[in-house]
């Protein structure tokens, strides 16, 4: 059921006032210790809020039981004390932090740029001497494509001391709302910092009552739903969006031998299959440099292979009749033509994952839900001319090998836009 304005508007005083008391009462590194507290508690196995995410969590974002339990451990798992700690001393300028007590005048606070990514890292710390101040409302528009951007959205709120407003997505009602209950147990005082509520993208009058006292809006979707909630922000609201991204990896000939063909194709397999290939982290294509040892077509069979694996364990969730008859429509295309077109070959599972060698280099947009294209490549200098038109679009770049020689091949694709380069297998542990 949605909220009412009257709803919404209690919330906003009642995390206000919370603001006020963690202000003065927590410091940065009790509230960093709490998140990572939580954060460990839903690691366990036994759980009783990983077990309610499993199980609640399915009906609406259309994930299997096994996918959920898969995005708790990859969600809570980066969320730890020195992953918290980097990424706010990442974030802020030093200054003093009193170990405990009343909050340090305005002179001695840090300034926070509130340059937010989207999600974070791994590891275990302390902030030291830095102290953030954030806006005072941070209100939230949570996507539910995948669960860890909206649950690192409300860590990061907590961390920069604000009140924080959060809309969920009817796509993932469950993830936010059980991390908040979950975040009181540990500490209630911090937990107040934040409400949770629902109401339907067309009831315009509670956005535009949220966007009315919020000091700066954190919102991801579609980039129709960025710009219409960008428009109703005031001039003065600190905005960012995360909208339409894309992301694809390359695999260079020296990382092509057979010794290291099977647990990259493991690795590879993961990035594609995780999350249902739902993510902005999610490779579409994978480009393999000819050359090596083993041949491009070499990879896409051993990458089916491991995506088949994947699936025996994690199942891929339930598709809509549009996302099963576009699959089908693009699989029967393929077939078709590698019937008689050598450069052209399909490898598929029953209703659960689809890998597309194609020779042609130009890079394809898949239609998700485990769907993948590996297109050889004479060279990876030629990768930047072939993704191109997709620029202003990319977001994450898998390299195999990572070393010397990707190093200055990264830096192309920095200065092409691209906003993370990391090693195949990591594409989806930002």
């Amino acid at each position: 059921m949605s909220a009412t304005v009257e709803q919404l508007n209690e919330a906003i005083r009642r995390t206000r006032k919370a603001r006020e008391r963690v202000q003065r009462r927590r410091s940065t590194n009790a509230i960093i210790s709490a998140l990572a507290q939580t954060a460990r508690n839903w690691l366990e196995p036994n759980n009783p809020w990983r077990r309610r995410a499993v199980e609640q969590a399915p009906a609406s974002t259309g994930f299997s039981p096994q996918m959920i339990n898969e995005a708790v451990t990859l969600t809570f798992g980066a969320i730890t004390g020195e992953a918290l700690g980097k990424l706010l001393l990442a974030q802020t300028t030093p200054t003093h932090e009193p170990a405990a007590g009343p909050t340090p005048n305005p002179s001695q606070e840090g300034n926070c740029r509130f340059g937010l990514p989207s999600s974070g890292g791994a590891g275990g710390g302390s902030m030291g001497t830095r102290t953030p101040v954030g806006p005072k409302l941070i209100v939230h528009f949570l996507a539910g494509n995948v669960p860890a951007p909206g649950i690192n959205s409300i860590c990061f709120g907590l961390l920069l001391k604000s009140a924080n407003i959060v809309k969920l997505s009817a796509r993932d009602p469950v993830f936010p709302a059980l991390f908040v209950e979950s975040l009181q147990e540990v500490d209630a005082g911090l937990a107040g910092c934040v409400a949770v509520l629902d109401w339907r993208r067309d009831e315009t009058e509670l956005t535009r009552a949220a966007l009315s006292g919020a000091d700066a809006v954190i919102a991801y979707g579609d980039d129709e739903t960025i710009g219409a909630i960008r428009r109703m922000c005031g001039p003065s609201t600190r905005f960012l969006g995360y909208g339409h991204k894309l992301s694809f990896a390359v695999i260079g000939k020296e990382a092509m031998t057979a010794n290291n063909l099977p647990p990259l194709a493991e690795v590879a397999a993961f990035d594609a299959s995780v999350y249902d290939q739902q993510g902005c982290l999610s490779p579409h294509a994978f480009y393999v440099e000819e050359g090596g040892e083993l041949s491009p077509r070499a990879f896409a069979e051993a990458l089916a292979k491991a995506m088949a694996a994947y699936a025996v364990r994690v199942p891929r969730g339930q598709l809509s009749i549009e996302e099963s008859a576009q699959i089908a429509k693009l699989r029967g295309a393929y077939e078709f033509r590698s019937a008689s077109d050598k450069s052209v070959a399909v490898w598929s599972g029953p209703a659960s994952w689809l890998v597309i060698y194609e020779e042609d280099p130009m890079f394809t947009a898949s239609c998700l839900n485990r769907t993948v294209f590996v297109k050889p490549i004479k060279h990876l200098e030629s990768v930047p001319q072939l993704v191109r038109h997709i620029v202003p679009n990319l977001s994450t770049v898998g390299i195999a090998p990572m070393d010397k020689c990707a190093a200055g091949f990264a830096e192309e694709l920095t200065k092409l836009g691209v906003a993370r380069v990391c090693p195949i297998g990591q594409m989806q542990r930002p």
